[in-house]
C-alpha cells in the first residue's frame, strides 16, 4: 500500500525530468488521501505512459470525482481535467504549451483549446504531434505579443486549415490520458467514452499567453 504521498507543487516552467518513488510521487491531493490502490497500480500506470514515450508532470486530485492531469509528450505538456465520474467529449478543455523555448523566438506559449472529441482511428506516432506543431509555429508569423489586443479573426486564422487533424490529435491524446486514468482508479472510462455519441467537429482556441525566455 501506498505508505505516503507527498504533495508536490511543480513549477510549470521547470525544465526537469519529474522522478517518482513509492515516497515521493508527482501527486498533488488537497487535504485529503488520493483513492489509488498501491505503488503496483501507479507503477503500472506510467509504465504506460513510457510505453507512449509520455511523461508525467503532475497530478492534482481536485475532488473526489476530478482529476488535473498533465503530460509531457514530444517536448509539449498537455493539461486536462478528467471527470471520474461523468466523463464528457464535449466542450472538452485543454491547456498545452512547449516546455522548451522555441529557437526562432525564445518563448514559451501556453495555449487554451476547447474542442469536441471525436472518435479516431490509431494515429502513427510520428503525425500525432504535427498538428501541434504547426499550430505552434504560426502564433509567431502572426507577431504576436502578450500586449496584443486578440479578435476571434486572430484565432480562427491560427487553426485554418489545421482544425481537423488538431482535432483528431488532441483526441486521441485526450482517450490515451483516460486510460492513463482508469489504470490508477480501476475505473473504465474509456468505455464509457467510446459508447457516447460524439458532438458535432468544433475547436476553438481561448486564450494565449506567451513568456519571453532572455
Amino acid at each position: 500500500m501506498l505508505n505516503k504521498i507527498e504533495n508536490i507543487t511543480l513549477n510549470p516552467n521547470s525544465r526537469n525530468d519529474i522522478k517518482s518513488s513509492k515516497k515521493e510521487l508527482p501527486v498533488n491531493h488537497p487535504n485529503r488521501k488520493v483513492n489509488f490502490a498501491d505503488t503496483i497500480t501507479f507503477s503500472a500506470a506510467l509504465l504506460f505512459l513510457s510505453q507512449l514515450k509520455w511523461k508525467l508532470k503532475k497530478i492534482n486530485h481536485n475532488s473526489q470525482d476530478e482529476l488535473e492531469i498533465e503530460i509531457i509528450a514530444n517536448d509539449i505538456s498537455y493539461s486536462t481535467i478528467v471527470n471520474l465520474k461523468e466523463p464528457s467529449i464535449k466542450n472538452l478543455s485543454f491547456k498545452i504549451q512547449n516546455e522548451f523555448p522555441f529557437r526562432h523566438n525564445k518563448s514559451i506559449y501556453s495555449i487554451s483549446i476547447i474542442f469536441n472529441y471525436q472518435k479516431t482511428e490509431s494515429i502513427e506516432n510520428e503525425k500525432l504531434y504535427e498538428p501541434v506543431n504547426k499550430l505552434f509555429y504560426r502564433i509567431p508569423s502572426f507577431e504576436y505579443t502578450d500586449d496584443k489586443q486578440i479578435s476571434s479573426t486572430f484565432y480562427y486564422e491560427l487553426l485554418e486549415g489545421i482544425d481537423s487533424e488538431l482535432i483528431d490529435s488532441l483526441s486521441f491524446i485526450f482517450r490515451k490520458i483516460i486510460e492513463f486514468a482508469d489504470k490508477l482508479t480501476g475505473r473504465i472510462n474509456v468505455n464509457s467514452i467510446d459508447n457516447l455519441e460524439s458532438g458535432e467537429p468544433f475547436i476553438s482556441l481561448s486564450q494565449i499567453l506567451v513568456e519571453h525566455i532572455s
